[in-house]
């Protein structure tokens, strides 16, 4: 019981351990296996701090407390993660109507259980001590592609001698990074990142078979690995005008003003413009216009939406929020983060919405120099 105590600990104080299972510079009495007396669901529920009761109310909600019990695997989020998506699904309803509710059971009936079991694997036990540097693909029980996990080295440490590793769990996305066995991430410029969310308590063995791997609290469950964007953009560059062509996935909502999210990639964009990538944010407005792209190529730099944005009809072109609004598309400028929702209850499952938009940048030196991003967004 000494060693489930101090697990219990660094749960609760959110103490990262380094990703190691075993923490003997934290004792005076040798080495310890973390292996606790409780099956996975009952250890997660026994939590002193609670860390993980929303959680298990997920897992209550789709009848998955066996199937987290016979796991081999389980990367267990925090109460922390859940809450995160919850309030990302909260504030988009919020965000067009700010008097809107939105509920926990809501929540519950929008999240698709395979989701859920991306975090479930039920082949074999993965830790820190199975782990590579190098990526290792791994197969979920929801049968969604792109997972791997892997090991990180990290500077050398004041209290260490020895080389010391955090332990990763990986969605790739785009092409996989390159991680160097110095731990080093060499991302490709035209390319996203993988989603790369750090354990911070790694190799728990519980009494129902499984390695229990606790994710940092700054993961958002579900909203981190949801494949809203099935690919990466492709960019095409022409002369003056240099195209981001995305598609993106958003699931059906009657009732809420739901979609996703897409980052401009500032490294491109800025190495097109000419500028540094800090400069963008503040010239937009400025020397950078924000128009909609109609079907016939003409721009408008009317805001129809919460501006800059612009409500878009099912032909792509710009209309007022209403009966003929499909697709709106907002720039949070601060971010450089488009904000595409649906309209709740007028988009069709199976269909895709393509809308326009582009920030025409005003050059000293080269003109007019115009970035386009194109978005194909299917409705499921």
């Amino acid at each position: 019981m000494k060693t489930l105590y101090r697990l219990a600990l660094l749960l609760a104080f959110g103490l990262t351990v380094i990703g190691c299972k075993k923490a003997a510079y934290l004792t005076d009495d040798g080495l310890h296996k973390a292996e606790v007396n409780l099956s996975t669901y009952d250890y997660l529920a026994a939590h002193p701090a609670g860390m993980f009761d929303t959680l298990l109310l997920v897992i209550d909600h789709f009848k998955l407390k066996d199937e987290i019990n016979k796991a081999k695997t389980f990367w267990a989020p925090s109460d922390y993660s859940v809450n995160r998506y919850f309030k990302q699904k909260a504030d988009s309803v919020k965000f067009v109507d700010e008097n809107a509710q939105y509920s926990f059971d809501q929540f519950l009936s929008e999240i698709p259980i395979d989701s859920v079991r991306a975090y479930i694997y039920n082949d074999a036990p993965y830790d820190l001590a199975t782990a590579s540097t190098a990526y290792t693909a791994i197969k979920n029980a929801s049968n969604i592609s792109g997972f791997v996990y892997h090991r990180q080295k990290q500077p050398k440490p004041l209290w260490s001698s020895g080389p010391v590793y955090n332990l990763y769990y990986v969605k790739i996305r785009g092409e996989a990074d390159q991680i160097s066995p110095d731990g080093i991430v060499t991302v490709k410029e035209d390319d996203m990142a993988d989603m790369r969310v750090y354990c911070q308590t790694t190799g728990i063995k519980t009494a129902s078979g499984t390695t229990l791997n606790i994710l940092a609290n700054t993961h958002t469950f579900v909203g981190d690995f949801t494949p809203r964007i099935l690919t990466g953009p492709k960019i095409v560059e022409a002369g003056s005008t240099l195209t981001f062509n995305y598609d993106l996935s958003i699931k059906y909502d009657a009732a809420g003003y739901t979609g996703t999210t897409v980052n401009v990639l500032l490294p491109r964009l800025a190495r097109f413009y000419g500028v540094e990538s800090g400069a963008i944010p503040a010239l937009v407005g400025k020397d950078i216009t924000y128009y909609a792209v109609q079907p016939d190529g003409t721009l408008n730099a009317n805001s129809t939406a919460n501006a800059p944005g612009h409500w878009f009809d099912a032909s792509g072109k710009t209309c007022s929020w209403g009966k003929d609004a499909r697709i709106v598309s907002e720039l949070a400028t601060a971010t450089m983060t488009f904000n595409i929702l649906q309209y709740p209850g007028q988009t069709t499952v199976g269909s895709t919405y393509t809308v326009r938009q582009s920030l025409v940048y005003k050059s000293k030196t080269k003109g007019d120099l115009n970035a386009v991003f194109v978005f194909n967004i299917k409705i499921k």
